[in-house]
């Protein structure tokens, strides 16, 4: 069971949020959540871990929250500064569902008072002398919510999650592994949702994994030998043949390897050591050498990474459901600041991976790393995963990430960083184009196909910038010293009839599509068609033309005379691109030549 939809609206900085979880190929969309601090990445994912605490409190007795208590505050506090109310609803598979309501007067009072009431079909349920309400249909969906825990992990990792490096004292240097004690009492699940500080459950439970595989899960087969004495044929004794090991726990060890090579990068041949039960380690063992002493000695980073999908298996391990193959772990994991604490390599090429190599849980994830979301989109393909930017909730693209250049420069200041973050932005990011508008976007591209410029375009990204006005937004605000740093070149692409001028700040460019005079229509990109293409769409559809027969004005006493010109009707601009991008020519598109001498002396500027 998988959440299926959140909305939040005016809680915090978030007015009105709604995301649906979508899956692809049975197997659920990775939803990553990015934004600057306080745009309400971590408000979503407590609303998120609030209803699995609330739905555990329904079916268990070990619940990290007290019984009758919340994981979340709900406070008049947290209304949006302006708004009256504050309302959440967590949706899961099946229609079970929480919903929760603030107001900032009681019922009553907020009807009379404001005389309206929000079009949700919760508000009645709302009693009239109460100003928070908390309503949820766990309790009449007990089996359902039950199958949300018996048969698939649940977790949650905070961003404060944190182990104290082996170092850090002898005792602690010393720690050995020992076997897990489990309550086997109804009512008690052994699993908590929050994540602090997994570590000493994870190294007792890999000993139980290594004692089962080792001593349960043994595949032995027999062979009869035959023995010659005296030239008579003898029958021996059936003798056993050690064949390997088959089991859940054999799955989970080779998982767990799988994991190790991805997280060390390392194609040898890995396996587990134990030491004696004085010194009860797991050790790394490379090409039968002890390559690490003891696994829960890593690296901040690796540890941390080590411990998230280690207790991933644990957690699904301990609903005692069978796993003959990784895809058959399943679950919901909310992991908050993902990237924390781990190095730029970790980041992009790591841990996208070993996110891959669980298709069937759902991950809810918030990141300030453009390179783990450059990772993503790169093992998952750009419709794979699904980022959103708080606190608007806008659905981005990884190149997209509004704290990029933040990041970047942040990066930037380390020595340590420099080169490696330089050399991934120039891999992963193309030089950037905005036009004025998404037509001009595909006439653009239609024109690379039609007169060979699909080179030109594979070395480029282009944008809608929606509008000049925002174009002159997007040049203001790098219009100050911080345009020296960007690294990456943008071109600001402007129609004809703007009366701009060609202008270069450092790597940022504005550039002016040159007017083509004899050519009919006056304004905007399709000022490059000429006369042959105009009279076509109008012998097509008249609609798509208007045209302004000669006339005569008077102005302050003097006549003038209004030439005859034809103009694009405003309301059949995308039908026009649309039928000239399916059925023009190259003659149609010969005038979008100067658009490409443009992007070309761009790209080949020394910047």
């Amino acid at each position: 069971m998988y959440i299926k939809s959140i909305e939040i609206e005016n809680v915090g900085p978030l007015n009105l949020l709604n995301i649906q979880f979508p899956t692809r190929n049975g197997n659920p969309v990775p939803v990553i959540l990015v934004g600057e601090n306080g745009s309400g990445k971590s408000i979503v994912l407590s609303h998120v871990v609030n209803s699995l605490i609330v739905a555990k409190h329904e079916i268990y007795e070990d619940t990290e929250v007290e019984k009758g208590r919340v994981f979340k505050y709900r406070s008049p506090d947290y209304v949006n500064s302006g708004s009256s109310y504050s309302y959440s609803s967590v949706e899961f598979d099946n229609n079970i569902k929480i919903v929760e309501w603030q107001l900032n007067a009681t019922r009553k009072n907020f009807e009379e008072k404001l005389n309206f009431c929000p079009s949700k079909k919760d508000w009645g349920k709302i009693p009239e002398d109460e100003s928070s309400f908390f309503d949820t249909n766990f309790h009449g969906r007990k089996s359902d919510v039950e199958g949300l825990f018996s048969s698939q992990c649940c977790l949650y990792f905070p961003v404060n999650r944190f182990e104290e490096p082996a170092w850090l004292n002898k005792d602690h240097l010393l720690i050995k592994s020992s076997y897990s004690e489990l309550k086997h009492i109804s009512g008690y699940s052994n699993r908590n949702i929050i994540c602090e500080s997994p570590l000493k459950n994870n190294m007792n439970w890999l000993l139980d994994i290594l004692f089962d595989r080792a001593t349960l899960e043994i595949v032995i087969n027999h062979t009869n030998p035959s023995f010659f004495a005296s030239g008579n044929q003898l029958a021996g004794s059936p003798l056993p043949i050690f064949s390997g090991y088959s089991g859940t726990s054999t799955t989970i060890y080779e998982t767990i390897i799988n994991i190790l090579h991805t997280l060390f990068r390392s194609s040898a041949r890995l396996r587990f050591g134990i030491g004696n039960r004085s010194r009860r380690r797991v050790s790394v063992i490379r090409d039968d050498k002890v390559w690490i002493p003891n696994l829960f000695q890593l690296s901040t980073g690796e540890t941390q990474l080590l411990n998230l999908f280690l207790s991933i298996i644990r957690d699904f391990d301990l609903t005692n459901k069978p796993i003959s193959a990784v895809s058959d772990i399943t679950g919901i994991v909310i992991i908050d600041e993902i990237d924390a604490h781990l190095h730029t390599i970790l980041q992009k090429e790591v841990l996208p991976k070993l996110i891959r190599y669980f298709p069937k849980i759902q991950f809810v994830i918030t990141s300030h790393s453009p390179l783990f979301l450059i990772g993503m989109e790169e093992q998952f393909g750009s419709d794979g995963i699904l980022i959103y930017n708080l606190p608007t909730g806008v659905q981005v693209a990884a190149s997209d990430f509004s704290e990029f250049t933040a990041a970047y420069e942040a990066f930037k200041e380390t020595t340590r960083h420099r080169e490696e973050i330089a050399q991934a932005i120039q891999h992963s990011l193309k030089p950037l184009i905005f036009v004025e508008g998404d037509y001009d976007v595909k006439y653009i591209k239609r024109a690379a196909e039609l007169l060979g410029k699909k080179n030109v375009m594979d070395m480029i990204q282009i944008k809608d910038g929606d509008g000049f006005g925002n174009l002159d937004k997007i040049y203001k605000s790098f219009d100050n010293p911080m345009s020296g740093a960007i690294q990456n070149r943008l071109l600001l692409l402007y129609d004809c009839d703007t009366k701009k001028t060609n202008i270069q700040k450092n790597r940022i460019l504005k550039r002016i599509i040159p007017s083509i005079t004899e050519n009919p229509i006056e304004i905007g990109i399709e000022n490059l068609l000429p006369a042959k293409t105009i009279d076509k769409l109008e012998t097509n559809n008249p609609r798509f033309i208007d045209i302004h027969v000669e006339s005569t004005m008077r102005i302050r006493g003097e006549t003038k005379i209004i030439p005859h010109r034809k103009s694009i009707n405003k309301d059949e601009k995308g039908n026009i691109c649309n039928w000239l991008c399916e059925h023009g020519t190259v003659d149609d598109f010969l005038g979008f030549s100067v658009i490409f001498n443009i992007i070309e002396d761009f790209i080949s500027a020394d910047l």
